[in-house]
Formats: C-alpha cells, sequence, structure tokens
C-alpha cells in the first residue's frame, strides 16, 4: 500500500469506524466463532457483498478451509482449496492481495457461488507468515476498485491482530484447563498401587486428556528388544491378542523408544505401515503421537495416542502427553515398588511366624530339659544292674539310650534357637534406621502417616544382629502405624544415656495414636497379649526377646490419649 492510499485511509471515517470496532474484538468477543462475526459485520457494513469469507490455511491438511462464510453454501467443508488453486488459494500461496472487476477475465477464478461478478481477496498475515485469506464478492462487474482494496487489506491487518488476542486467550484458557485436566487425573493415576489396573487408568486418562479416538500403553524390556501390549482403551481384544508381545523392528513405537522422543505419524492408513503389526489398520483410526515413558533416563513403555481424522498435533498438547507421560511413568515404579515392599512385608510376617515359632520351641525344650535332667539323675541313682538273661536288663539300657537321645534333642533346639555369633557385627544405628524407614515409607505414605527420623550428630554404633533388630524397628513402627488408623506421625529419635556407670543407646519411637491402656502397659510385652482380631500378640513379645539376646531391653516411656512413646535400650559398640 503506498503512502497516498494509506493518507487516504485515515480520512476515511467509516473505515476508521471499522478498524476502531475490530481493535476492541481481542477483549470483548468469548471465542473465535465470534470473533469472526464481528468482523463480517464491518465487512458487510462497509462493502455491502452479496458473499464474503474469512479462510485459514488448516494446520493439519494444508488447505485452505472457509472458517467463516456470507452467502456461501451450506456444505463449507466440500469448498476447501490447496493453496495455490484459484483466486484465493493463489494469494495464500503469493501473500498479495487481488483484485478481479470481472471474474470471467481471470482463468484462475474457481466457481463456488454462481452469482459473483466481481471479487477482492487480500491475505491475512501474522509474523510474516501467511495464514488465510479474507474475500469479498460483488454481482455486479466493477463494483469494487482499488480503493476498497486497500480498504479491505487495512481490515485484514486490523483483524489479524485481534484474532491473535482471541487465539492466544483460548490458548491459556485451554492450558489451564489441560493443566487442571492434568491434575485430576494425575491424582487418580498415582494413587492407584495395583499395577494392572494401573495400565487401564492411564490409558482412559489419556483419552479424557485429548479426547483422542484410541489409546495404547506398551512396556518395553530392553534385555529382550521387546514391546508387550498392556492396555488398549476403548478395549479392542482382537488387535491386543495379535500384539501381545512384538519384537522392536515390529513395533511402529521402535523410533520413539530408540530416540526417547515422541514421534508424530500424520497418517497410519498407507502402506508404509503394513509392516508394523501395532499400527491398527482401522478406517477410523488415522493419525498417532507416541510418547515414551521415561524413568531415571530409562524408557519403560509407550503410549500411544490415535484420532479418527488426520491431524497435526498442537505443540501444547505434545507437551502436554509427553508430562503426562513422565507422571504415568513414576506412577508405574510407584507401584512397583509398593509391590515389593508388600511382599517384603508379607515376607517379614512369615518370618516372624518362624521366629515365634523357634522362641516357642526354645522355650518348650527349656522347660522340658529341666525335668529330663532329674529324671536323668534319679535313673541313674537308681544303680539298676541286672544279669543279663533278665530281660529287664535290656529295658533299661533301652530306657537309658532314649533319655540321652530326648537330651540331645533338647540340646540340638537350644542351640538352633541361639542367633550364630557370627551375624553379631558393629552397625550404625542410624544406617539401620533408615534402611527400615525405607521398607515402609510406601505403606506410611499410604497410611497418611509422617515419619521424622531425629538424626544424632553422634554416630552411635551397636553390636548385634542386623537382621534381628530391623525386626525390633519394624515391628515397633507397624504397631505405631496400626494406632494410627486415620494417619498421623511418627518420630524417632536417638540419644545416649547414662544407665548407673554405664552408657547405653536409648531410641524413643514417639506416635501420634490413641495411646495404650493404663491396665495393660505392663502386659504389653508378654506373649500372645493382643487386641487385634488378626493378631497373634507376639511382636512385642519378640522384640522384648530380641533385644533381652542383645543385652537390651524396651519400655513404655509415655502413653495418653494424644499418643504413645516406646523406649529401647542397648548397649553401645565397644568400638564406638
Amino acid at each position: 500500500m503506498n503512502e497516498s492510499s494509506q493518507s487516504g485511509l485515515t480520512k476515511d471515517p467509516d473505515l476508521l469506524l471499522s478498524l476502531y470496532r475490530i481493535s476492541q474484538i481481542g477483549t470483548s468477543a468469548f471465542n473465535v466463532r465470534e470473533a469472526f462475526q464481528s468482523i463480517m459485520e464491518e465487512l458487510q457494513r462497509l462493502f455491502l457483498p452479496t458473499s464474503a469469507a474469512i479462510s485459514l490455511i488448516s494446520p493439519n491438511s494444508g488447505m485452505l478451509e472457509i472458517e467463516y462464510a456470507l452467502g456461501y453454501p451450506s456444505n463449507l467443508d466440500e469448498l476447501s482449496l490447496h493453496v495455490g488453486k484459484g483466486v484465493a488459494g493463489r494469494v495464500a500461496f503469493t501473500g498479495k492481495p487481488i483484485l478481479l472487476e470481472d471474474v470471467a477475465t481471470d482463468s484462475r477464478y474457481v466457481k463456488l457461488v454462481e452469482s459473483v461478478q466481481c471479487k477482492m481477496v487480500v491475505p491475512m498475515i501474522s509474523e510474516g507468515q501467511i495464514i488465510g485469506v479474507i474475500n469479498v464478492d460483488s454481482d455486479k462487474k466493477g463494483r469494487y476498485r482499488q480503493s476498497d482494496l486497500d480498504r479491505l487489506a487495512a481490515i485484514a491487518d486490523e483483524a489479524i491482530c485481534s484474532l491473535q488476542c482471541v487465539w492466544r486467550q483460548r490458548q491459556l484458557v485451554n492450558q489451564s484447563e489441560q493443566l487442571n485436566a492434568l491434575i485430576d487425573v494425575g491424582q487418580g493415576v498415582v494413587s492407584n498401587l495395583e499395577l494392572r489396573s494401573l495400565w487401564k487408568s492411564i490409558t482412559e486418562a489419556v483419552l479424557e486428556l485429548t479426547g483422542s479416538q484410541m489409546a495404547t500403553l506398551q512396556l518395553y524390556h530392553e534385555e529382550k528388544e521387546q514391546v508387550t501390549m498392556e492396555a488398549i482403551r476403548p478395549p479392542f481384544q482382537e488387535f491386543q491378542s495379535k500384539v501381545e508381545v512384538l519384537r522392536l523392528d515390529e513395533s511402529m513405537n521402535a523410533s520413539a523408544i530408540k530416540t526417547r522422543r515422541q514421534v508424530e505419524f500424520p497418517n497410519i492408513t498407507t502402506p508404509d505401515y503394513y509392516d508394523l503389526k501395532d499400527a491398527p489398520q482401522r478406517a477410523d483410526v488415522v493419525s498417532c503421537l507416541s510418547t515414551p515413558m521415561i524413568y531415571e533416563e530409562r524408557v519403560i513403555g509407550v503410549i500411544s495416542v490415535f484420532t479418527r481424522d488426520r491431524y497435526r498435533f498442537p505443540n501444547d498438547e505434545k507437551r502436554l502427553l509427553q508430562a503426562f507421560a513422565s507422571l504415568s511413568a513414576v506412577a508405574a515404579q510407584n507401584a512397583d515398588l509398593y509391590a515389593r515392599v508388600f511382599n517384603s512385608e508379607d515376607l517379614l510376617r512369615k518370618n516372624e511366624r518362624l521366629t515365634t515359632l523357634g522362641l516357642l520351641s526354645a522355650e518348650i525344650a527349656h522347660e522340658i530339659r529341666n525335668p529330663l535332667t532329674v529324671i536323668k539323675l534319679l535313673f541313674g541313682s537308681l544303680d539298676l544292674a541286672y544279669d543279663e538273661t533278665d530281660p529287664r536288663n535290656k529295658d533299661t539300657q533301652i530306657i537309658k539310650e532314649k533319655i540321652n537321645q530326648l537330651e540331645e534333642i533338647v540340646s540340638r533346639v537350644l542351640s538352633f534357637g541361639k542367633a550364630p555369633q557370627d551375624l553379631h557385627n558393629d552397625w550404625f544405628i542410624d544406617d539401620l534406621m533408615k534402611d527400615t524407614i525405607l521398607l515402609v515409607r510406601l505403606k506410611m505414605r499410604q497410611q497418611r502417616i509422617e515419619i521424622i527420623f531425629e538424626s544424632s550428630e553422634d554416630r552411635f554404633r551397636v553390636y548385634g544382629n542386623k537382621g534381628q533388630l530391623q525386626q525390633v524397628f519394624l515391628n515397633i513402627i507397624i504397631n505405631a502405624a496400626e494406632a494410627m488408623p486415620n494417619g498421623g506421625q511418627l518420630t524417632i529419635r536417638s540419644t545416649m544415656e547414662a544407665v548407673g556407670n554405664e552408657e547405653r543407646l536409648a531410641i524413643y519411637f514417639s506416635d501420634t495414636g490413641t495411646g495404650i491402656p493404663v491396665d495393660i502397659q505392663e502386659k504389653i510385652f508378654d506373649s500372645f497379649l493382643t487386641d487385634k482380631p488378626e493378631g497373634t500378640g507376639l511382636g512385642l513379645s519378640i522384640v522384648k526377646r530380641i533385644l533381652r539376646s542383645h543385652r537390651g531391653d524396651v519400655s513404655v516411656s509415655e502413653s495418653s490419649s494424644r499418643g504413645t512413646t516406646l523406649k529401647i535400650e542397648l548397649p553401645l559398640s565397644k568400638n564406638r
């Protein structure tokens, strides 16, 4: 536009009013369609067209598609033009406005509306890039002149500025909605600790986030170079049975796994994808975006979303899916760790039963040994000597052998019940406690219990059996958790205390539970005392026995309705 044209436009009150009204669209329009409508109203007021259209270049198809029109047929979806074809397509390609005072004189003209005789088209340019065109038509030849084309170009420049504001606002709203959706579905995914159910919830959440036609989740097994299909939503059993386990070179997700980046497939219905077994050959699935699930720099799987039509995934949607895939990878690791902790806890319970059985066996053996010793002594004092031909001589020998045999059995049971001394060693108490807390951290988090370990500045060491000492700590922590069914806090602190002339280690476990009734506080370390229907009443009894075998002890330091504090005492290592 030359300087004289610009000068003329500034003296055009109707144009200035339209430009002002269009400039307000960016702050007044609630959506893009409303913005298009307001622009079209100004086009009608200024040019009195018989038909007009606002068209944008689709990022998905690359076609020039009519977004809003006046006087056009209702089948707008079928009126798309290739960029470069027709008058509008030519302007979208070159970026130069065109005025046809008589459309019959231009061979490039493609008739979309029967009555058009005169036409002008201007480009919509944003940051140096052509994004669309505006065309205004009349049923009279020569209806528009160069001055009208200049006015339309000014309208297009102002319109694109306002549309950019509307698009940015819509983008911010979409991002906010996506973030809220990500938080909502993320909470559901992270709280799911059962792996099979987790895969299903991830694919369902992806469909909810993107509105896609289909979603799949495959896990990657690096050592086998294989992928396994874990979930498909909506369920497509016939397809899943064909692709349950695939070699990596048979999978369309190989590139996402190898590059550890998102990979976009614009059209998976072409013959190029026939050899990839997990590319669903369905009429209602066209485009795909594969997003790797990465945990600690390692790909553990791929989430793929499929669209009904050919689709170009915008950057915002890609970032959203990448964030969700990372969140899903963390959730998968949490579920896997929880399963391991659950199995460890189950193993601990089994070990506790075995320990209990061993202790009971030792108690029984100890109780048997005393009367057995008396029997042996009394039998020996009888000095029964019978003639070899006397049948009683044989009976006497058998009785003596059986008494000796019973004594050997009792001795073996008692020696078996003792912890081998070669398992005893010097241990830093802080390290033992941190390892123990690590074992139960997921269980505590699930029960909404916060463990606070107040590590001492001094590195206290004790001499003992690591496994037995950790069993003591686990028993006390689990008992404390059961006293806080609605969540709470468990504080653990260690200190050195003087007991007589000896310095001993004291460890305090303070919970915020319901407390221990006064009448049973002195009895909680007795065998078979429990108020839990499923309990054995042996947990704290075992704790006391183990500590006693380590020359230590356990006691109730304090208990009330606000919580309980248990105190463990252990002798410090001589090598501290």
